[in-house]
């Protein structure tokens, strides 16, 4: 049993990174969250940097105690929370978009680009773009 909670846990953790700006978050922020508690959501975070799906980006000074460490996913994490099915539809067809951008050598700042951006972005949008029917035009719905 103990396995199968550990891997909800580094799944759900994993899921809330994905869904973070920037694919980026800190223990706390996670704790809070999903309501774990701090030794599993800090076990998750060390096994998912030590097998390569997280990397430490940054550390801010703390006001009292340890100072936070924000943690953001690799390549390799962001392949993980899709083949998991925990990464933000919106996220993939971006990087589906980002990559069809690529190949065509396309400017950066493009419309192709700007639509990345958009599905992107974790802020309401315009009420002329529709980000549900480009995400299924994308990846099929």
């Amino acid at each position: 049993m103990p396995t199968i909670n550990r891997s909800i846990t580094t799944m759900t953790t994993l899921r809330v990174i994905a869904h973070s700006p920037n694919f980026e978050s800190f223990g706390a922020e996670i704790e809070r969250q999903t309501e774990l508690n701090g030794a599993s959501v800090y076990g998750a975070i060390r096994r998912l940097t030590e097998r390569g799906y997280l990397q430490v980006t940054r550390e801010e000074p703390a006001k009292h105690g340890t100072p936070r460490r924000y943690v953001q996913l690799t390549e390799h994490g962001r392949e993980l929370a899709a083949n998991w099915g925990v990464m933000r539809r919106e996220t993939l067809a971006a990087e589906r978009l980002r990559r069809i951008a690529d190949v065509l050598h396309l400017p950066d700042g493009g419309l192709l680009q700007r639509a990345a951006d958009l599905l992107d972005e974790h802020a309401p949008f315009d009420s002329d773009f529709d980000p549900a029917a480009l995400v299924d035009a994308i990846l099929g719905g």
